[in-house]
């Protein structure tokens, strides 16, 4: 448990990095009017790396590793995660790109603004680290 543990506490720093990134390069595509290959690729990056650390942290509620504050930060990760995906399937039918630019930037902001909130519920800093916690 304690590798999981750390592979999900230490895979939130990408996670976090391939938001900021996407949103980036998907700011700047709307900024250009076009989507380049970073516009592309670089949601899609945060959305596996998300669904990735959902699973680890279903692993680590499996293996017992389930603080009582982790309940909010489960719903919220879950919530993150349906958000990300919703987005991913709206913007695939927008019909322009521009809109499914944007559809992909919002659902990512506010995915991210979860997934921030997640962090803080379990009263750890958002970039910090703790012990693991048995409960």
């Amino acid at each position: 448990m304690n590798f999981l543990y750390h592979a999900h506490s230490g895979l939130r720093y990408l996670v976090l990095l391939a938001a900021f990134g996407a949103m980036v390069s998907l700011a700047y595509a709307l900024a250009m009017g076009r989507a380049d290959r970073s516009a592309r690729v670089m949601p899609t990056a945060f959305t596996g790396l998300l669904d990735l650390q959902v699973l680890l942290g279903i692993g680590l509620v499996i293996g017992g590793v389930f603080p009582d504050a982790a309940v909010t930060h489960l719903a919220l990760m879950v919530v993150a995660l349906v958000v990300t995906h919703a987005a991913s399937v709206l913007a695939r039918r927008a019909s322009t790109e521009r809109r499914e630019m944007t559809i992909r930037l919002v659902g990512i902001v506010l995915a991210l603004g979860l997934i921030i909130g997640g962090i803080t519920a379990l009263g750890r800093s958002v970039l910090g680290s703790a012990p693991m916690s048995v409960g």
